[in-house]
This record gives structure tokens, sequence and C-alpha cells, in this order.
């Protein structure tokens, strides 16, 4: 099969949507599939995350602000006390407007790539789109199209989901869309490596000296408002008072850095805190098993890859009660807080210090679980069965 994948973001992010496109086409590609994917670069047809050499780039050159006056909204948000009510309703107006600016980047790749990719589309037997609705009810008024959500849509969207061919989601996502969609919206679960994520091997504890007494909380993701890394912040300042053991672990990088900097100044300064930009995804299960637990504080999550990896790795999470959070956490390893609330995410981190062992032993068990139920080599041959089944494409 020849398909052909738009995913804007694919070649500056390295989110979960990002990382699900990149090893489900890998995947797929070593089943001999041929995959072509376009995505945003810059001015210079530059973009900093290699995709996987069995899949072809076509950078789309251009000016692509993702977040516009992100920077200055995070300034004037980490000015406003936490759980205040101010301060809630600034993340209202925070979401609205990064909503918008979303939106309109999307809407320009859409109107760029309109008119390039004949080529593509006519040499393609399917065309996979990650996450937006309007140009994927656009290509397929000429091509067999194949639409992945990584979050639910509003009901308002039926029509346009509906003249798509297939429409793929999963977790909290797939459950509310098939609220108004039906049987049109079908399941592409997320996948594992499980031959990389696993519970033997190296920690990177001792190459930042870090001993094992220290309880350490780890954070994997973009640093950004949605994923609640101010929430985070706030939470392990207070932690950090109390208990002298507390270290925070972060991978990733984003408009929330300098907030996030800003909040914990002294914590940086003191070494208790350590950020790595970006870590090689081959050498993430070294970081993972140097923590005590995973925080993923998301003000939303849809079914989160990187809970799944350290739960692979044998490492229980602390999470927000939303979305598909607390269907992870019915795997028996992880611990719901209120979504939002510092001072919930914080008296979690109190008791998950005083229960350090008995986590340890959770995430030990989940791990094979979570092993052997999540495969990036299964989710790709569903893949191929929904192209067949929803698209017509033969085998």
């Amino acid at each position: 099969m020849r398909v052909l994948v738009l995913h804007s973001e694919l070649g500056h992010l390295r989110g979960g949507g990002e990382n699900f496109t990149r090893n489900l086409f890998s995947a797929f590609a070593a089943r001999g599939h041929s995959v072509t994917v376009v995505f945003a670069a810059d001015r210079h047809g530059r973009y900093p995350f290699p995709l996987p050499p069995d899949i072809e780039p076509v950078p789309i050159a251009g000016w692509w602000p993702m977040a516009l006056g992100d920077t200055i909204l995070s300034f004037i948000g980490r000015h406003l006390p936490p759980d205040s009510p101010l301060s809630k309703q600034w993340d209202r107006v925070r979401e609205a407007i990064s909503w918008r600016s979303f939106r309109w980047y999307r809407k320009r790749f859409q109107g760029r790539i309109r008119n390039m990719l004949d080529r593509h589309y006519n040499d393609s037997d399917a065309v996979y789109v990650h996450g937006n609705t309007f140009l994927a009810s656009e290509v397929a008024k000429n091509h067999r199209t194949i639409l992945r959500l990584p979050g639910p849509v509003a009901q308002d969207m039926e029509p346009l989901l509906r003249s798509v061919h297939a429409v793929c989601a999963n977790g909290d996502a797939l459950v509310r869309i098939r609220e108004f969609l039906g049987d049109h919206a079908t399941e592409l679960p997320v996948g594992l490596d499980a031959d990389l994520f696993k519970p033997q091997g190296a920690s990177i504890r001792p190459a930042i000296g870090w001993q094992d007494h220290h309880f350490v909380i780890g954070y994997v993701g973009r640093l950004i408002h949605l994923k609640g890394v101010d929430l985070l912040a706030a939470a392990f300042k207070q932690l950090s008072r109390t208990n002298a053991n507390a270290r925070l672990l972060i991978v990733g990088n984003g408009s929330e850095e300098n907030s996030l900097r800003s909040v914990l100044s002294k914590e940086f300064t003191d070494g208790i805190v350590y950020h790595r930009h970006d870590v090689a995804h081959d050498q993430l299960p070294d970081w993972y098993r140097s923590m005590d637990i995973l925080v993923m504080p998301s003000r939303y999550e849809n079914f989160s890859n990187t809970i799944l990896e350290a739960l692979a790795c044998g490492v229980p999470f602390l999470a927000s009660d939303v979305g598909g959070n607390k269907t992870l956490a019915a795997l028996g390893a992880g611990i719901l807080f209120e979504h939002g609330s510092v001072s919930s995410l914080t008296e979690c981190l109190l008791n998950s210090c005083d229960a350090r062992c008995d986590l340890k032993a959770l995430g030990r068990t989940v791990s094979a679980l979570v092993r052997e139920r999540y495969n990036w080599e299964r989710t790709a041959e569903r893949l191929e069965s929904i192209i067949i089944s929803r698209l017509g494409v033969q085998a």
C-alpha cells in the first residue's frame, strides 16, 4: 500500500501525537508499505526532528507560529495566586486564545498544501490525516481518507466527520466521539516498544548526582499550559519545603519553560530540579527508570503514551482525573488528583513520598501487563485492516 500522511507538526514537535505517528508508520513501513509524510518546516525547509529512515519526508517551508502571545499569557498567569478563582478564569482565557491560534495555524497549513500535492495524492492508495477534521473532509472529496483524532471534537463536526471514509481514535476521544458518530468511529490503539521500555536497565541518577534515597518525581512531555506544568512547579515548590529528599526530573521544552524556571529558580540553583530539553527516543527508558513516580498534571489528556512508557519501565504515575488517565489508573499503578488543583497535587505527592515502597511494587506488577497489551506491530496491523475494510484498498 502507498499511504500519504498529512501531519503538520511532525517535524517540529515531539508530543504524544507526533510520537504516535512516527512509531505507527515506522511499523507500518516495516510491513512492506510505502509511506510519505507532509509536514510544516521553517522558512528554509528545515525541521529539528528527523523522520524514521523508511519514511519519505515532504517538508512545507513557511512561517508557522502555533501559539501567538503564549509567552506573555504565561508571564501574566504565573503572577496570579494558584487555585484562586482569578487564576482559573485566566486559564479559560488562555485556552480560548491558544485554541484560536492553533486553529489559524492549521487553516494556513491546509491552504498551503491544497494546490501543492496533486502528484502525491494521485500516487497514494490512501491519505491519513492527523487531527485536522477540516483538512480530512476536504481531501476525502477526491481521495480515500483516514482521519485520526487525538482528542474529542464537538458534535457539530458530525457532518464533516461522516464525509471522511474512516475516523479513528482511542481512549477518551473514542468514547466521546462514538456518542454521536456511532460505529463510524473505529479504534486505532496506541502501541509500545516492549523491547525498549522495560524495568531492567540503566538509570541516569548517578550522572546527575542523585542517590537511591532521593524521591524522584518525573515529568516527560511538552512544557505548555495544557499539560499543567505550572501546577507541577507550584506543587513541587511546596513539597520541597517539607521533604529534603524530593527531586524533580523534567524532560521537554515549550512556551512554559521560562515560567517554570522563574517559579523554581531557587530549586534549580539548589540542584533539586534537573531539566533536559530533549532526549532521544531510545534513551528515554533510562530517564523513566530514574523516577519513583511520573506526574502527568494535564488539564486534558486523551490517552498518554508517556504514562504507558513509564508503566512499561515499572514506574507508577500520578495524573489529573481527566480523560484517559482514569482508564490507565484502572490498571492498578496510578493515582489521580483533582485536575487544576495545586493543593490536591501537593497532597498526593506528599502521600506518594510516604508510600514509596508500595508504589514501586505496583509499578513492577503492572509493567508486564502493559508490555504485553500494547504493541506497535499490532497497531500497524490494525491500520492495515482499516484501510482494507473501510477504504476498500486491496492488500
